[in-house]
């Protein structure tokens, strides 16, 4: 039924297009690698580059097997949004029902935890995660850390050579997958020290030393996790604080976000009627509340490592897991009769679904991706530049650039130069258009689209030999 209910609600994102923000990045532009990837011959070249390989070669994100899941589309869907889309939407049946595992093995009965899985499967603030390619990441995480807590809560029942070797086997693909996985172990730590022991001594050394290799290969193969200010902390902290208002009041959910646009007060009230349900409703368990708001810290903390302010409701889909449990729990102690509690279980997920129907429409192409992005987080200068690239790609040049100007004035960096200095050269505007790429080229010394551009304009003005040189750096930031 958890299957059934996370494709129903989600099928719709089958006829969607890409967005256009890291999906063109990731795939549309990338297509050629991933096709090449697709033989077996190429394939261990996906563990020999940067997530972001088209944006940053030296990007810290190291997630191979995202990128293979992309190459695995690529060979039958081509350029057809589709099959990603038919990936994204299979991963999250997948994890829905890998959830639904981990929630029976906490005694919640079984109405609780079909009632909290299906309260994941058609979350509304969980839907950018498969409603948007980009998001596999995330999915694929969940697939991943889900297997791996499942496989350590069966060996700490029962211990056993299969699971455990399952569980740092999940593990270490996890660790190919996206950084949050580095937690895994703080996670498998947290539930040892809220549910039980640690067995034997063979078995924690087991443990330690296959999480320990697991992690030492992940640093070995990229040694860059992410560099965290005092600023990044607040925002996380923010982050923390919102997530868990979303999760609870899922009314506003939002496409892309920045610090001001934050939402804080929801999570603080949610956080003090636990508190208080803990202190008056009889017969919750503490520890398992402890242990699921505990998870949804731990798994939402690598954000804090993220620099920028970037804000992504997809980075909630495997930290939901953790508060859910934590609600799970504080339902099941308040008894509800049988028939109210199906009744009033059976409305909210029809709600859930109802809004997550609508929300999802958003991600159908690039121009609602871009107007909802800048509705729903005026201040993020991430989505005024979504807006301005989408107005470019239709022939609207005056008002890309009107959002392009905005998107600097908010702090967006990343490209915007580089896309006004297109607009330039398209109107012959050499000056205007070597002064703009100067700037992204200070910003990013190695964005090879900006040396190619450049290389353009230099030729345009006359300065071969100089355009000769940028082409050569360009040529070089390709190769590596």
């Amino acid at each position: 039924m958890v299957s059934l209910a996370a494709l129903a609600v989600h099928a719709r994102s089958l006829t969607f297009d890409f967005t256009n923000l890291d999906d063109r990045d990731l795939v549309v532009d990338d297509h050629a690698f991933l096709e090449g990837l697709a033989r077996p011959s190429g394939v261990l070249r996906a563990f020999s580059r940067s997530y972001m390989h088209v944006i940053d070669g030296r990007h810290a994100y190291y997630r191979p097997l995202v990128t293979l899941s992309y190459a695995a589309d690529a060979a039958w869907s081509g350029l057809r949004p589709f099959g990603y889309h038919l990936t994204n939407l299979a991963l999250h049946a997948v994890a829905s029902v890998l959830f639904w595992l981990v929630l029976r093995r906490f005694a919640l009965g079984r109405a609780m935890s079909l009632a909290a899985a299906l309260f994941f499967a058609v979350h509304p603030v969980l839907a950018s995660a498969v409603a948007w390619v980009p998001g596999r990441n995330d999915l694929l995480l969940a697939v991943f850390v889900l297997a791996a807590w499942l496989c350590f809560m069966r060996d700490m029942e029962r211990p056993s050579w299969v699971d455990r070797s399952l569980h740092l086997a999940f593990f270490a693909l996890a660790l190919l997958t996206k950084e949050t996985a580095v937690c895994v172990p703080l996670l498998c730590a947290v539930h040892v020290a809220f549910t039980g022991t640690w067995g034997p001594p063979a078995r924690q050394g087991t443990l330690v030393l296959g999480w320990c290799l697991a992690l030492a290969g992940r640093l070995f193969a990229s040694p860059r996790l992410g560099d965290a200010t005092a600023r990044d902390l607040g925002h996380g902290l923010a982050l923390l604080a919102s997530g868990l208002g979303k999760l609870a009041f899922p009314f506003a959910p939002s496409l892309l976000g920045s610090p001001a646009d934050l939402v804080v007060w929801p999570g603080l009230v949610v956080a003090a009627a636990i508190a208080v349900a803990m202190g008056s409703v009889p017969g919750i368990r503490p520890r398992v509340v402890a242990l699921g708001l505990s998870a949804f810290a731990i798994l939402l903390a690598p954000v804090l490592a993220v620099p920028g302010t970037l804000i992504l409701e997809s980075r909630l889909y495997l930290p939901a897991c953790g508060a859910i449990l934590a609600f799970a729990e504080i339902g099941r102690a308040l008894t509800l009769e049988r028939r109210t509690f199906a009744a009033s279980a059976g409305v909210a997920v029809v709600v859930l679904a109802v809004l997550t129907t609508a929300y999802e429409e958003s991600f159908r192409d690039r121009r609602s991706f871009a107007t909802g992005a800048v509705a729903s987080a005026p201040h993020s200068g991430l989505a005024h530049f979504c807006l301005g690239q989408t107005y470019q790609l239709d022939g609207d040049p005056a008002r890309a650039l009107a959002e392009y100007r905005l998107a600097l004035a908010l702090g967006a960096s990343s490209v915007v130069h580089n896309n006004i200095a297109v607009i330039h050269m398209a109107g012959a505007r050499w000056a205007d258009a070597e002064r703009e790429l100067a700037e992204q080229l200070e910003i990013d010394p190695g964005y090879g689209r900006a040396y190619g551009n450049l290389a353009i304009v230099l030729r345009r003005e006359g300065r071969d030999d100089e355009a000769r040189a940028a082409e050569d750096r360009a040529s070089e930031l390709s190769a590596e």
